[in-house]
This record gives structure tokens, C-alpha cells and sequence, in this order.
């Protein structure tokens, strides 16, 4: 893929996030046929916002790669924050556990082990809010779902937590309840038990280009299927015994 096909991808999706129309899938020209391509999307989205990258969402990999998405700095936001529901109308909401770096992951060529990963983090409960630019989310191709930052909406973080190594994210109860009624629970359900995989992954992807600052926060993926909320609702996620963050949907 070619910068300037990278280019007009970068501003149909810029265009979309300002006018808050969603459109179909990108022109057979601008679509990225790799990872990369979806990555170099993503930073030429963060650049023409003039935003900068507050962390990343990590999903399942993709053409043997972790798919990553930018959380920006205007959307990462504090436990009990309110956002307007019209800013990101898709309203997916999951309940995810994320890690946020004390110390960084700097760039070097040998691979980061659990251990090292687990030693520069603190831990918090954290609602992603999931958006898109794409008319059809579940149609569009994944690929192109990366370069629209992974489809990242907002990320809203609770409490950090240092003593996070003693919590059994494999076992813990986890409700999410939208004006306190409870919609989904589980008992642990992250797709790959241990939620510091995912961070391990996207820290050994960062490796070899920048490397992950102190201050990021990387969100590991959801413990309860995706449900979408309406507008004007309170929306809390718990972790049993460990935390719970909220947000509130502003009509």
C-alpha cells in the first residue's frame, strides 16, 4: 500500500470521526491488505487529528501479529467520567482489566518475558467503549477495523492497583450493569485467561520501533460478551474483590 492510498484512507476516517456519518467500507484503493498497512493508517489518523496515542487496545492476533488499536489522549478518561453518547452512538461496552506502565517498555532487540512485562505495570478495571466509523461493524473486514484505531471509542480507567499479581483474573466474578441492572456476568471469560498476555504481546510488537512509555495504558480485551447501551445510561463494571469503574452515557 502506497502513502498516498495510506493517506486518503487517513482522511475519509478522520472526516467520519468529525461529522459522526458512517460509511461503508474504504475504497478497494484504500484498503489495507496488511497489518502494517492498518497500522500506518492509524498513525496517519492520530496525526491529521493532532492527537496523541495515551496506549493501546489489544485484540486477537491478526496475520500472525497481535491486532493493536491507539487509545488518544482525549479519550482515555477517569472512572465516573461522562461522555457524550453522541460523540461514539455505537455505545459497545465492555468490561476489561488494563495496565497502565510505571516504567517503560523501552526498544531493544530481545523479547520481553511475563515477568519483566508484570514488573513495570499496575493494574485497574477499565470499560472500553466500542465505536466505529464503519456502517456494518460486524461485516467490515478486521483489518480495516484496525486501521480505525481497532474501533476504539473511549477507555475510561479506575483505581491502579500495585497488588493486582495476587487477584485469579482466571476465576473472578465480573458483572456489568447499566443503570444497575446487571446485563452480563462471568466468572474470569478473558479470551486468554491471564489478561497480561495480550500486554506481553503488544510490548514484543513495540519492541522493535518505539517501544511503550511510561504512562501508557493497554487495555487487554473484554471478560463479558460486547452489549451495547442507549444514550443517557449509567454503566458500572466490577471486578469482585478487586475494583469497579463507571461512566455515565450523556443524552
Amino acid at each position: 500500500m502506497d502513502d498516498a492510498a495510506v493517506e486518503r484512507a487517513a482522511a475519509r476516517l478522520v472526516a467520519a470521526r468529525r461529522s459522526r456519518e458512517r460509511i461503508d467500507r474504504l475504497p478497494a484503493d484504500e484498503r489495507p491488505a496488511a497489518i502494517d498497512d492498518a497500522f500506518r493508517i492509524q498513525h496517519a489518523v492520530l496525526r491529521r487529528l493532532g492527537e496523541q496515542a495515551a496506549g493501546w487496545k489489544v485484540g486477537a492476533p491478526v496475520h500472525n501479529r497481535p491486532g493493536w488499536g491507539i487509545v488518544v489522549a482525549s479519550r482515555l478518561l477517569p472512572d465516573g467520567a461522562s461522555v457524550p453518547a453522541d460523540a461514539m452512538p455505537m455505545l459497545g461496552i465492555e468490561a476489561e482489566i488494563a495496565f497502565r506502565f510505571v516504567v517503560a517498555a523501552a526498544p531493544r532487540a530481545a523479547p520481553y518475558s511475563r515477568s519483566e512485562v508484570s514488573g513495570r505495570v499496575v493494574a485497574c478495571a477499565a470499560i472500553e467503549i466500542v465505536d466505529s466509523r464503519f456502517r456494518d461493524y460486524e461485516g467490515t473486514p478486521v483489518v480495516e477495523r484496525i486501521a480505525d484505531f481497532m474501533s476504539n471509542g473511549a477507555l475510561i480507567v479506575g483505581a491502579a492497583r500495585d497488588d493486582w499479581r495476587a487477584a485469579d483474573f482466571a476465576t473472578i466474578p465480573v458483572a456489568m450493569a447499566f443503570d444497575g441492572v446487571v446485563v452480563a456476568s462471568a466468572t474470569g471469560g478473558h479470551v486468554a485467561g491471564d489478561p497480561l498476555l495480550p500486554a506481553v504481546d503488544l510490548v514484543n510488537d513495540l519492541r522493535c520501533a518505539d517501544g511503550v512509555p511510561a504512562g501508557s495504558v493497554v487495555t487487554t480485551g473484554t471478560f463479558v460478551p460486547m452489549r451495547r447501551a442507549a444514550p443517557g445510561q449509567r454503566v458500572r463494571v466490577t471486578f469482585g474483590g478487586f475494583g469497579a469503574v463507571e461512566v455515565r452515557l450523556a443524552a
